[in-house]
């Protein structure tokens, strides 16, 4: 019996090539298997195996000029190969490796018209930009969950692979893409109905067939009355530290932040600050610290009294991969802090 074929795309981190010093590097491919191409295979009993193995860096694949222009090679590769479907991933919370993983599989699938699944934390930026036209298996949010993860997504490309037909996301594991399809049920809609509001009344276990997504309504802040009287905080999310990183904050998966004095300080200095996050490349931050915390910017400001001052701290952490409750602790206490200070207003930068 031929076995079926499938294609498989990672990063340069889990093909073994190197971490984020090696994360600009182009277009590999390989017929050995690499990263997690190593563990699905066993998971497909033999009924499937990994023909290819097509690797990027991720700074690589999510420029869009580069992108554009390895897009025939990737096309070559892959049809050669006649894949019976295409995987890539988990990304589990890794933004960058998330969007590469979600971006060649939309690819792949739209344009070249082969099956394809990839997986990742629901918490990935990936998630909002691609899952409506694709298969994303919800995954643990860290690498550590490999083993949990690795099997739903094997399952679900072996479907796809023999052309079976995919059910609903809750029972196949794959995220919700939003698309909805009439199917026979030999119960009425107001029998289910009725039968849903009953268990809910009863405080019964039921599934609503009907799935909304929350939202946190966020009331935006009011509206700075008096410029030339308010004190301004500067805040980023973007990793910037004085050289070395001495409080060792994390580059990704933040659980803290940093708050670092720039008292009678006029300008942040290349060689005296870098950036330290582990979710994009991070040369011309540190190259020019004030991309992050424009505090020439703030400075001018504050001597030309269009503003009181400028609070003597900056708060900085890493955005990526932190996730929503840790970063709702931390702000709690930035704010705290700041309001204690009497400080009027903050300005928020990100990547």
């Amino acid at each position: 019996m031929t076995k079926l074929k499938a294609v498989y795309y990672v990063n340069q981190f889990y093909a073994g090539i190197g971490g984020e010093e090696k994360a600009d590097v182009g277009l590999s491919v390989y017929t050995e298997k690499k990263g997690p191409a190593i563990g699905v295979e066993p998971l497909w009993n033999k009924e499937m195996e990994v023909v290819k193995v097509l690797v990027c860096g991720d700074n690589f694949i999510n420029n869009d000029e580069k992108f554009a222009a390895v897009l025939p090679m990737i096309k070559e590769e892959i049809l050669a190969a006649a894949p019976d479907v295409f995987v890539a991933g988990p990304a589990f919370n890794a933004g960058r490796y998330g969007v590469a993983c979600a971006k060649i599989c939309d690819y792949v699938k739209n344009k070249l018209g082969i099956p394809s699944v990839t997986g990742m934390w629901w918490e990935n930026p990936a998630i909002s930009m691609y899952v409506q036209n694709n298969y994303i298996v919800a995954t643990t949010e860290t690498a550590s969950g490999m083993r949990k993860s690795l099997p739903k997504m094997a399952a679900l490309a072996l479907k796809l692979a023999k052309k079976e037909a995919i059910g609903p996301a809750l029972e196949e594991g794959y995220l919700p893409t939003g698309h909805r399809y009439n199917e026979y049920h030999e119960k009425t809609g107001a029998r289910r109905v009725t039968e849903i509001l009953l268990d809910k009344l009863y405080k019964r276990p039921y599934r609503t067939e009907v799935p909304l997504r929350g939202f946190e309504q966020v009331p935006p802040a009011a509206k700075v009355e008096d410029m030339a009287h308010t004190v301004i905080a500067l805040i980023t999310t973007g990793g910037l530290v004085p050289v070395g990183n001495p409080d060792k904050l994390k580059q990704a998966f933040s659980i803290s932040y940093g708050k670092y004095d720039m008292t009678n300080i006029t300008t942040l200095n290349k060689g005296e600050y870098e950036s330290i996050h582990g979710g994009y490349d991070t040369t011309d931050a540190s190259n020019d610290p004030h991309r992050l915390i424009p505090l020439d910017a703030m400075r001018a400001l504050e001597k030309e009294h269009k503003i009181e001052g400028i609070f003597p701290y900056f708060y900085t952490t890493c955005g990526v991969g932190t996730n929503v409750e840790t970063s709702k602790a931390m702000g709690r206490e930035i704010a705290e802090d700041l309001r204690k200070s009497g400080v009027q207003a903050a300005i928020l930068t990100s990547t």
